[in-house]
Parts: C-alpha cells; sequence; structure tokens
C-alpha cells in the first residue's frame, strides 16, 4: 500500500525541492556510488550511450533533447552560465556564453540552429532568450536574437498548431488579481496575439463574466472553472452552473459542458488544483498512480508491486501520443524484502506507460545512495545524477537507450 507516511514525505520533497532550487549555495560533489554486491547487474534493459560531465561548476536542471542532440547548462553559481549542445553522432559540443540571458536557467528548447532559453531572476520572476548556436554571418555563436521578459511565467506552448511562446504576468489589483498573458512567435520575438487584462478577486472568481477559475493551462493562455448558469426570464430561474473554459487570447469561453456527475467534477477538479498547470500529467494520491490526460485521470497498473517501492522517489514526464514514462526508486527494505530477510537492491526503476495506464517496466539503473533527474526524448530517457545536500543540478548527465 501506499502509506500516508510516503505520501507526507513526497509532498515535503516537493516542498524542498521547490524552495530551495534557487538557494546560492555552492554545490556539492555527489557521493560515490555504492558498488552493486556480486550478482547485481548495475544495469539492467538499457544502454549507455554518452555520460557528460564537468571538471567546474555543476550541470544545471534545465536539459533538453531531440533525435541526435542533447543540450544541457553548465553553470557556476551566481556568475556564469555555458550552453552545451552536445551531438552523438559527431560526439562533438557546441558551448555558448549565456549569461547575458540567465545565470539560473529553469527550461531549454532547441529551436533548429538556436536555443530559447527561460531563466530565473533575482526577484523571482522569469526571463528568456533566443540564442544562436552557430556563427551566422557577422554575428558570432552565442549572439543573442531576442530578449523577453520579465514576466510571472514564461512557457513554450503550441498554439494553433504552431510553437509559440507565452508570457503570463500577475499582478495585485483592487484586493484580487490581474492576468496578463501575450504570445510571441518563437523564431523572432515577435507578438501575434496579446489578451485583454482578466481580473480575478480573492476567490479566482472574474464577477464581470460570473466565472470562477479552478485551474489553468498552456502558459496560462486558457482558464478553466464554472460558470454560473444565465437566468431564464420565462422560467423565471437560474440555469444550472456550466463548466467552462475560457481562452484568454479570444476572450471567449468554449468546451462548454453541462455537469452530469457533480461529485465527478469535484473530484476531478480538486486533483486538477495539484497539476501544476498541466492537463497531462501524472499524479499520486492514497489510491496509487493515475494518469491524466486532457484533464481526466485514469487509474495506472503496474507490472510491479507499488509498495516495493520509495514512492517519494517517483518521477514522470507525459508524451503527446498520451503515455507517459515514470521512474520509482526501490525501497531496499520493503515488506517483501522483509518477508524474505534480504534487502533489495536499491534500483531505480524506468516505466514506460501506455495511454491505457498500463505501466511496463523497461529498464533499471543500480542507484545505491544516489539520487536523479529524469526526463526523456523519444524512446530515450536521461539521468542527471544530483549532488549530495543540493536541489540544483549535479556532477554527470547520461543519456540511455532502451534495449
Amino acid at each position: 500500500m501506499v502509506t500516508a507516511r510516503s505520501l507526507f514525505s513526497l509532498a515535503v520533497l516537493l516542498g524542498i525541492s521547490a524552495g530551495s532550487a534557487s538557494a546560492q549555495m555552492p554545490p556539492q560533489s555527489a557521493p560515490a556510488p555504492v558498488p552493486p554486491k556480486p550478482g547485481v547487474a548495475p544495469l539492467v534493459g538499457a544502454t549507455e550511450l554518452v555520460k557528460l560531465t564537468t571538471p567546474t561548476g555543476f550541470i544545471d536542471d534545465a536539459v533538453a533533447a531531440e533525435d541526435g542532440r542533447i543540450a544541457y547548462v553548465v553553470a557556476q553559481v551566481g556568475t556564469k552560465t555555458e550552453l552545451h549542445v552536445y551531438t552523438h553522432l559527431s560526439k562533438r559540443e557546441q558551448v555558448v556564453d549565456i549569461s547575458a540571458v540567465t545565470l539560473q536557467p529553469i527550461a531549454l528548447t532547441l529551436v533548429g540552429p538556436r536555443a530559447f532559453v527561460v531563466g530565473k531572476s533575482e526577484d523571482g520572476n522569469q526571463v528568456a532568450g533566443m540564442v544562436e548556436l552557430v556563427a551566422k554571418g557577422k554575428k558570432p555563436a552565442g549572439t543573442i536574437v531576442y530578449k523577453l521578459g520579465p514576466a510571472s511565467q514564461i512557457m513554450v506552448i503550441t498554439r494553433d498548431g504552431k510553437q509559440r511562446v507565452a508570457l503570463h504576468k500577475a499582478s495585485a489589483s483592487g484586493g484580487g488579481t490581474r492576468h496578463d498573458v501575450e504570445v510571441v512567435a518563437i523564431e523572432t520575438g515577435r507578438r501575434v496575439a496579446a489578451a485583454k487584462p482578466f481580473e480575478l478577486d480573492r476567490a479566482d472568481k472574474n464577477v464581470k463574466l460570473d466565472f470562477k477559475v479552478n485551474h489553468w493551462s498552456d502558459g496560462m493562455t486558457r482558464a478553466y472553472g464554472i460558470k454560473s448558469g444565465e437566468w431564464d426570464r420565462k422560467e423565471d430561474q437560474r440555469a444550472p452552473d456550466i463548466e467552462v473554459t475560457y481562452d484568454l487570447l479570444t476572450g471567449k469561453f468554449v468546451d462548454n459542458k453541462k455537469i452530469e456527475d457533480l461529485f465527478e467534477q469535484r473530484k476531478r477538479f480538486q486533483a486538477m488544483t495539484e497539476s501544476n498547470k498541466r492537463l497531462d500529467w501524472v499524479r499520486l494520491d492514497i489510491k496509487g498512480l493515475e494518469l491524466w490526460r486532457a484533464g481526466k485521470g485514469r487509474p495506472i497498473e503496474l507490472d510491479q508491486p507499488l509498495a516495493n517501492y520509495d514512492t517519494k522517489s517517483m518521477q514522470a514526464v507525459t508524451v503527446p501520443d498520451g503515455s507517459a514514462w515514470m521512474v520509482l526508486k526501490m525501497d531496499p527494505v520493503n515488506a517483501d524484502a522483509v518477508a524474505r530477510k534480504k534487502a533489495d537492491p536499491e534500483y531505480l526503476d524506468v516505466f514506460r506507460i501506455n495511454a491505457d495506464g498500463k505501466g511496463v517496466r523497461k529498464a533499471r539503473i543500480y542507484a545505491s545512495g544516489v539520487r536523479h533527474r529524469f526526463g526523456i526524448v523519444g524512446d530515450k530517457f536521461w539521468l542527471l545524477e544530483r549532488n549530495n545536500g543540493f536541489e540544483r543540478g549535479g556532477r554527470s548527465l547520461a543519456l540511455y537507450s532502451v534495449q
């Protein structure tokens, strides 16, 4: 079973991670991994394609990858950040200084011969810039094509089938919050759409629209919630409330839905408040794991007992086809191991979760005494080995293919 203690530990861990990512303290080196005991395979079901390290500074959390190359940042806390793009076939790296954009990158997106970098500023806002990876005419590699921000949030989204960048600014207004959103073309940084100011009171309600917001998506360009029913003069009564999506850029309600099951709707909305502004995600609650797609969840059935894992280690990434990848770390003294009177090897297990919720273990990496940050690219996955006692970045980044 997923115990209340393990869920509490997961919440605590996530809270610590969010708060400590901006801590300006020298990272400690990662502890030496504990070698596996005889008969314990260090790697099962996967092949290490490349392992990247840095002699100085640390590899930061922002990582981007696509078939054939992987991008990461080497940071010197508070002084310098360098973007590295490693190409597998040539085994060569492009390195450009992105310190002029940000000293604390939080997201990367590869855009052909360029890279879009999002970072956090000292005041907690976000900034971004598009950087040339190769020299172009008289412009050397590392040239900043354009900058964006500051904003409360900057995110790469897909809008009308095109890759765009959404900028969201939140500010105090009349005891509530004013939300300003615009969208720019990622290639040029030029504005392609902007929303009128969207005002919410302290209860997250837009009084003018009679609309209460529950959650957001698409870089805060879409709000989801409940709109009060219209007054029917003929019947002299108000129609039932409806579930709606409000597009801030068009200023229109879309996807209006009648609430058929009030209990289901409230349960779903409660879960979506935990989604961190995503419609597709993996959730862990007291009942187990759930795969959420387009704001609707379904149970995940793993081919391994969930009770054998340390649930606070769970990390997951969803992909556009409705499936997801997930990692869980083995609890060496789980109930089964205790019953056998023999501790299990401390593996980090990699699962592929199909759109139907079936989870299959694809690979395992021996990770005793080591913590990782996890990501995917196509049918490959990468692991960033965490520094000891520091929740930002690590000393090595490895890319694996699944056998």
